[in-house]
């Protein structure tokens, strides 16, 4: 779902969404509490020159717990002398369509991918997708996979405890996407991320909404130099990104009839 720093804010805001920081990965919300107008953010970053073993300064970060279980293809195992620094984001939204109206047909579809994301191009081809943004960001491939939740459970089984405990919620989800973004393009002839994983989890909240969660787990070689705010300016960044993306997807949710 989310390419980070290659996403970039829409054009013109259609709503008004308010954010919602969130000091701890683990949500324990009622789902009375989460709605249309809100995003729920969650940010953990961890230095390459801090150990892997141990919380980041400041917070209960850890990367052996919270980040690792994310790292579906094992790069961290297989990465060697590379060094990386580690960003996990989480973010929870509300969508204003039932859902029945995510699906696999339609989240693969590049057309609608690119509704979603005016602003970049998107080609797919086979099972590969490619996406260019212009100046500034990496051109990235990416592939998705889709689960019911048996079927991740079967497929990855040491995740459903982690999602149980970190989603806070008691009901299965009803869809599951996993994206697997490589093949970072270079900016300025700076390698920019190596990898990043995002599990999208969909859960009907009522008849007409979708409660959306977002894990990425990113590996980053190199950071936005200090000059132009270093990690800061990527925070803001991703942050520009995730509301445009939202925002843009809560556009075609209330414009788009269930039979289109």
């Amino acid at each position: 779902m989310f390419f980070l720093s290659a996403l970039t804010s829409v054009a013109q805001q259609r709503q008004k969404l308010n954010w919602k920081p969130i000091e701890s990965l683990e949500f324990d919300f009622s789902k009375e509490e989460y709605s249309s107008d809100s995003i729920f953010f969650y940010h953990a970053l961890l230095k390459r020159s801090a150990s892997d073993e141990q919380p980041s300064e400041g917070s209960s970060f850890s990367f052996q717990k919270h980040a690792k279980p994310l790292d579906l293809y094992h790069y961290w195992d297989r990465k060697g002398d590379e060094q990386y620094d580690v960003l996990l984001t989480k973010v929870a939204y509300v969508l204003d369509k039932s859902i029945d109206f995510f699906t696999e047909d339609r989240l693969s579809d590049p057309r609608y991918i690119a509704l979603t994301m005016p602003s970049a191009k998107i080609n797919r081809v086979d099972s590969i997708y490619h996406i260019s943004v212009g100046f500034g960001a990496p051109e990235i491939d990416y592939a998705l996979h889709f689960y019911s939740d048996q079927e991740l459970e079967e497929q990855y089984p040491e995740l459903q405890h982690y999602f149980k405990q970190y989603d806070g919620m008691t009901e299965s989800p009803g869809l599951i996407v996993v994206q697997h973004n490589y093949h970072y393009g270079k900016v300025m002839f700076q390698e920019t991320s190596k990898m990043s994983i995002s599990i999208s989890r969909y859960y009907a909240l009522n008849d007409g909404q979708t409660l959306a969660f977002n894990y990425t787990l990113n590996y980053i070689h190199n950071m936005p130099p200090s000059f132009i705010g270093g990690s800061d300016f990527l925070i803001d960044k991703i942050k520009k990104g995730i509301k445009g993306l939202i925002d843009e997807t809560q556009y075609i949710c209330r414009t788009t009839e269930m039979t289109e």
